[in-house]
């Protein structure tokens, strides 16, 4: 994983879409959720939202994101965000676009998360660093963000899972303690 850089503009990070996409993640959970995404697929480029059973998602609760793709991928509205993320970030941004969210000048990074999976059609990993908003701690992330249908044949959203590691870990190297936080 590639780390961040400091940007020549005082006060901003190298944003770079490529830092934290990686090929797999390591975690069960998010390695899981991957997998049913693949499963519900079968033979077609990308499964529906109708595929997924409410039950199903039942391993995932308070970890799954559910966006609405806008404007040609433009921007992204939270349709659902799971209890155990909301949690983590002390917000819940539910019915509201990556653009009228408060990320702290990051919204180009957050909407790649969500844009990548789309203009792909296959799921994307993430892993990487975040500032917890309870404690100001860094801890790390992992996550999966996969395309779906929602009763046709294009990408019109995308749902993944989300999970933060539960201890503090060092903030990495070239960022200061209270970046994104």
């Amino acid at each position: 994983m590639k780390s961040l850089k400091r940007s020549s503009q005082a006060g901003s990070f190298d944003d770079s879409r490529e830092h934290d996409v990686v090929d797999h993640c390591d975690h069960p959970m998010v390695a899981g959720f991957a997998d049913l995404w693949h499963g519900k697929r079968g033979s077609r480029a990308v499964p529906d939202r109708a595929d997924f059973e409410f039950e199903e998602l039942a391993p995932w609760f308070g970890h799954v994101i559910i966006m609405d793709m806008l404007e040609d991928a433009a921007d992204f509205r939270y349709r659902l965000v799971g209890t155990a993320v909301t949690g983590f970030l002390n917000r819940d941004y539910t019915g509201r676009t990556v653009m009228e969210s408060n990320y702290s000048g990051a919204q180009q990074k957050v909407l790649d998360t969500f844009r990548r999976p789309a203009r792909e059609g296959r799921p994307v990993f993430r892993r990487g660093y975040v500032i917890w908003a309870v404690d100001k701690s860094w801890r790390t992330y992992q996550s999966v963000h996969c395309p779906i249908t929602a009763g046709g044949t294009g990408i019109a959203m995308t749902i993944g899972v989300l999970y933060f590691s539960l201890d503090p870990v060092m903030a990495p190297d070239g960022l200061p303690r209270d970046h994104w936080g």
